[in-house]
């Protein structure tokens, strides 16, 4: 009777472990996600747009980034994005590492002026990624201007 109580209680426990690890591994994942859909929502300029119709007032007042200083659009379809981590094997992905783009980026900075007004640059650029522990773009790390703003 004594080992059959001791093994119901090892159980339990064991149980309770398996599922807190569970949990945590969920919030982990969900998090991710948000961090790489976060940073597509903040970033992110889709090309089925042309590119001179993306003005930096609209787009800091959208995105809930009218608080910034300054901040940084890129004009990629989201597919180039999404492979931007993925290695030199198709199945495999960079985890927590920053990779430069291989290719140019066309670029639009927003600059907080006064009356809540954006001065805006507009360039071609290479850019350095943050690869997330997901395997996925999450942030913009660095920036090489290679050619003169165009506006």
């Amino acid at each position: 009777v004594v080992l059959v109580t001791e093994m119901a209680s090892s159980l339990k426990v064991w149980v309770t472990l398996l599922v807190l690890l569970c949990l945590q591994c969920s919030l982990l994942l969900h998090s991710e996600n948000i961090s790489r859909r976060k940073f597509m929502e903040e970033h992110h300029l889709s090309p089925s747009q042309d590119f001179a119709s993306y003005k930096c007032n609209n787009l800091m007042k959208k995105g809930n980034l009218s608080h910034k200083l300054s901040h940084m659009f890129i004009y990629i379809s989201w597919y180039k994005i999404e492979h931007i981590c993925v290695s030199s094997k198709w199945n495999d992905r960079y985890r927590n590492t920053y990779i430069w783009a291989q290719h140019p980026i066309k670029t639009l900075t927003c600059h907080w002026e006064k009356l809540n007004n954006y001065r805006e640059t507009r360039s071609y650029s290479y850019i350095q990624f943050h690869c997330s522990m997901d395997g996925y773009v999450d942030n913009i790390e660095d920036v090489k201007l290679i050619k003169p703003p165009f506006n």
